[in-house]
Parts: C-alpha cells; sequence; structure tokens
C-alpha cells in the first residue's frame, strides 16, 4: 500500500473536509506525489516547477488552494515510493488511452519548466512504461 493513502487512513480520525470522497483524495494523492517526485529529482524545486505543479492539479481535478497545499506538503513531507503510486495511478487510467496521454503530456509539461536534467527524464521514461507497458524498451 502506497504511503499517501497510508497517511490518508491515518487522517480519517481528524476528519479532514479537504476532499469530497476518500478515493478522490487516493488519487489526488497519488498524482501529488509522482508529480513532486518529478520535480524534486534534482533535489530542488524551482518556484516554476511548485507553480505548474498547482496548475496541472487545478486543471485535472478542480482543486482549491488549500487541497493543492495540503497534497505538496504531504508529498514533500514523505518518502513514499513514488512507484507504487504511480501504479495506484496507472490503475485509474488503465482503459482510457486519452486520459493516459494527458497524463504523460502533464509530465512533459512539468519537466521541461526549468529544463530537463538527466534524472527528470529517467523518471519520465519510468512513467512512460509505467502507463504504456506496451512500448517496448530498447
Amino acid at each position: 500500500m502506497f504511503e499517501s493513502l497510508m497517511l490518508w487512513f491515518d487522517s480519517l480520525g481528524k476528519e479532514s473536509k479537504l476532499f469530497d470522497h476518500p478515493e478522490d483524495e487516493a488519487l489526488h494523492s497519488a498524482l501529488a506525489s509522482v508529480l513532486y517526485h518529478i520535480v524534486s529529482v534534482d533535489k530542488e524545486v524551482a518556484s516554476k516547477e511548485k507553480q505548474q505543479f498547482s496548475t496541472i492539479l487545478k486543471r485535472e481535478f478542480d482543486l482549491n488552494d488549500e487541497q493543492i497545499d495540503h497534497l505538496y506538503q504531504t508529498s514533500s513531507s514523505t518518502a513514499s515510493d513514488w512507484h507504487s503510486d504511480l501504479h495506484t495511478i496507472n490503475q485509474f487510467l488503465k482503459h482510457k488511452p486519452a486520459v493516459r496521454m494527458n497524463f504523460m503530456k502533464h509530465l512533459i509539461q512539468l519537466i521541461d519548466v526549468d529544463g530537463v536534467q538527466d534524472g527528470e527524464l529517467e523518471a519520465f521514461y519510468e512513467a512512460l512504461h509505467e502507463v504504456f507497458p506496451e512500448i517496448k524498451q530498447p
């Protein structure tokens, strides 16, 4: 079970009203974790990267600033396995090719914000092969 979901379970007793449905928060947390991993691969999160992180979450999920801040803080303060979170996202996207392509487009936009670093490109390719396993690796 991925760590961001564990944090959500822990927060159940706190009656968080940030999200309407538990499964929404689970998906949002998994996506935030993957996005945060991409922007923090180089060990530094530029303000433009954080802004793009927020823009993606606003655009895709229509989240407010408080929800996005919560997801950012949770993602930045946990050492979750981003592969597990990526796998969780993929389960939601599995039968929706257009949504899978849109997800990858957002990752491209995110890694391009501050110039593409080797680590970011490697993480992108890992995500690509998780989301599109039918793509053959050389």
